[in-house]
Formats: structure tokens, C-alpha cells, sequence
């Protein structure tokens, strides 16, 4: 018993984790500042792929260590070159280098209906998100045809 608990303790919890993390590229954008003032808030839109290996995104949340936790809504974007997810997220400028986004992929299915338990999450500071290259955009969609009578 003890040699199985030692075995968590030193495990990582990468080895805990389901699936692979390949082809990972989560980005945030600067969406629009309504005010110079360090005091104003900023809209960041947070765009997180819709799966990482087979498991898919099962939620965004935003925290400031001590201040608050935030689960942000999730919809889908096609706005980007792959399949990725966007949640907003609206803060004053002063709080970049503190807030952290976390991504969690918990869930087998792209509607959310299942869970598993694993330590499939990801922890980002907003402003390394920033940094991130974003995903290429995605072409306008062809136009529609006029409706014949």
C-alpha cells in the first residue's frame, strides 16, 4: 500500500494524464480596448482547440489566485483555420500578468455529455496566450445564392 502511494507522489501528473498532447496551439487575442486607462477593461477572446488527442474541450476557466474563478461560456469560432472553441473574457489592463486561464479536456464527446476523470488541463497565463501565434484566419464563406421564386 505504501509503495502504491509513494508511486502517485512521485508520479507526474503527466503520466496521469489520458491522451497525447500533440498539435496543442491554444491562442488569445487582444479584442478590443474601450479605454486607454489602465484602469479600463480590456475583451480578450481566448481560442482553445476543440480536442487534444481523443479527449475534447470540457471547459475555460479564468482565475486571479486569491480573487476570483471564473468558468467562461464556450462557442464554437469559425473564424480561424481549425477547429477551435472561443470564450471572452473582459479585465482591467493591470490584471494581465496575473490572470490564468485554464484548459480542461475532460470528456470523450464533443457535446460535453460524458466525463473522465483525468488530469487533462492546461494552466496559461493570459499574457503568455497573447504571445502565442495565432491560428491562420479562415477564408469568407462563399456567397449565398439569391433566393429563386
Amino acid at each position: 500500500m505504501y509503495k502504491l502511494l509513494i508511486l502517485f507522489i512521485f508520479s507526474s501528473f503527466e503520466i496521469l494524464a489520458c491522451g497525447d498532447v500533440k498539435g496543442f496551439s491554444p491562442f488569445a487575442i487582444n479584442h478590443q480596448a474601450q479605454n486607454k486607462s489602465e484602469h479600463e477593461m480590456i475583451e480578450y477572446e481566448i481560442l482553445s482547440p476543440i480536442q487534444k488527442g481523443d479527449e475534447f474541450l470540457s471547459s475555460v476557466t479564468a482565475r486571479i489566485k486569491g480573487e476570483f474563478i471564473v468558468n467562461l461560456d464556450i462557442r464554437d469560432d469559425h473564424n480561424y483555420v481549425g477547429e477551435y472553441y472561443s470564450s471572452y473574457l473582459s479585465i482591467a489592463k493591470k490584471h494581465i500578468n496575473d490572470t490564468e486561464i485554464i484548459l480542461s479536456y475532460n470528456t470523450t464527446k464533443k457535446d460535453r455529455s460524458t466525463v473522465i476523470f483525468c488530469a487533462n488541463w492546461n494552466v496559461y497565463k493570459l499574457k503568455e496566450l497573447l504571445a502565442f501565434e495565432p491560428a491562420e484566419v479562415a477564408p469568407p464563406p462563399p456567397p449565398r445564392l439569391p433566393d429563386s421564386k
